[in-house]
């Protein structure tokens, strides 16, 4: 008698989200700029190292039914924090279409907000071709994702399978395994939020070199007493290279324009290496539609000391950008093109139910069987190349210079502010 594809890890797949998620509204909690991009990071960590506050049965479900529908689920589910927290990576690169003169150079810093929509807080799990899990009970083609209200009505999941039975007609018994629960929950979280640091130099022929860079934050060393050390482990890598060039000089009938206007490009990077230690829960007696499963085997590897949780967003710009400087205001316009991505997988060994067999000395008895499954979650969530179109405006005071923006990328809104600081 055998069960297939019934499988789960055991993770609070709820609890880790909203410890990663909540990141969004912690950023009070820093006082400057640059604390602001270290917390974001660092909170991070939270997500993989959570403590688990139910039982092991209802914990990262979202494997019961297998690898394949899993990675779908989790696509959808994170797909609008996804999007935002990569595009909002792309953003806030430049304030005007003037370039620094040759080595002159300043410092920025600032924040970006993107807005996730209303269409995208829910997605309908019959368009995903799933196999083996299905959504039941209240409102099964309306399946919150992180970004509806904590009031959104989430459905039940069930696992659906099949045994052998000799004793049945077809020897083949379905089985529906309801212990998922409404694992896709709303967290409120509507906007995504990216803080930065750049250096701005000038270049030779109205050439401006823009670098965002933070070395390698190891988290277990982060914190100073807001966040627990013991909760942390694992590393964080940002960079970011920009380029703006200005374009009336090559033409000689409009460089006397009473404007600036310049072609820029950028790219931005940030990756999240986190360590977690995940390994299957204690066994306990249970019985799933009147069958009793009384004893767990584990094959395969049951070293789970090197899982890791691997997450990195970036985004890709191109397009002008047109300034007027009138006194010590200069509003600006833009107009582009942006590619953004943002992945998660899950590395290393992961112990997942996969099967029932009977037991030898009592086959009215079964046994529980977990395989070792390396990387079993990787997920990939890009937007295709989408429309960027901004108004800004930047005010100057001899050295200092504040700055916001609001614009919109595809059916995404957002709003950048900053503060430089000029030499």
């Amino acid at each position: 008698m055998t069960w297939g594809r019934l499988s789960y890890l055991p993770l609070s797949l709820q609890d880790h989200l909203n410890s990663m998620f909540m990141i969004s509204y912690n950023m009070h909690h820093f006082k400057t700029c640059r604390g602001s991009l270290i917390g974001l990071l660092g909170l991070l960590g939270i997500l993989m190292q959570a403590p688990q506050a139910k039982a092991q049965d209802d914990a990262l479900a979202i494997l019961a039914g297998g690898t394949e529908d899993a990675n779908k689920l989790l696509v959808a589910y994170m797909s609008p924090m996804g999007q935002g927290f990569s595009m909002a990576l792309g953003q806030n690169w430049f304030n005007t279409a003037n370039a620094l003169k040759t080595l002159r150079f300043n410092v920025q810093a600032g924040v970006t907000m993107i807005q996730i929509p209303d269409q995208h807080k829910f997605f309908d799990p019959a368009t995903l071709q799933l196999t083996t899990l299905k959504a039941d009970g209240d409102n099964p083609n309306a399946v919150p994702t992180i970004a509806a209200d904590r009031s959104a009505v989430s459905p039940k999941w069930i696992v659906t399978g099949t045994i052998q039975d000799s004793s049945i007609p077809g020897g083949v018994l379905s089985i529906n395994y309801p212990a998922m629960g409404n694992i896709f929950q709303g967290l409120g979280l509507s906007m995504t939020f990216a803080p930065y640091i750049q250096a701005n130099i000038g270049l030779v022929k109205n050439t401006e070199l823009s670098i965002r860079y933070a070395p390698t934050l190891d988290l277990s060393t982060l914190g100073n007493g807001i966040i627990p050390e013991n909760i942390l482990s694992g590393k964080i890598n940002f960079w970011g290279l920009g380029l703006k060039h200005e374009l009336l000089q090559w033409i000689p009938v409009v460089k006397v324009l009473p404007f600036s206007l310049s072609l820029y490009a950028n790219h931005s990077r940030m990756s999240y290496e986190l360590d977690t230690r995940i390994e299957p829960s204690d066994f306990t007696n249970y019985s799933v539609e009147g069958i009793q499963v009384t004893n767990r085997t584990i094959s395969g590897s049951q070293d789970f000391s090197k899982q890791q949780l691997f997450m990195e967003g970036r985004a890709t710009g191109l397009g002008i950008v047109l300034s007027k400087k009138i006194l010590a205001f200069t509003p600006y316009a833009s107009i582009g093109l942006q590619n953004s991505s943002f992945s998660l997988a899950a590395k290393g060994n992961y112990a997942v139910r996969s099967g029932l067999t009977p037991s030898p000395n009592n086959p009215a008895n079964l046994t529980e069987e977990w395989t070792s499954r390396s990387n079993p979650l990787d997920i990939q969530i890009d937007s295709e190349q989408q429309l960027r179109m901004g108004l800004g405006l930047r005010f100057k005071l001899v050295l200092i210079a504040l700055h916001a923006e609001a614009f919109t990328l595809g059916d995404f809104k957002g709003y950048s502010a900053g503060l430089s600081l000029g030499f």
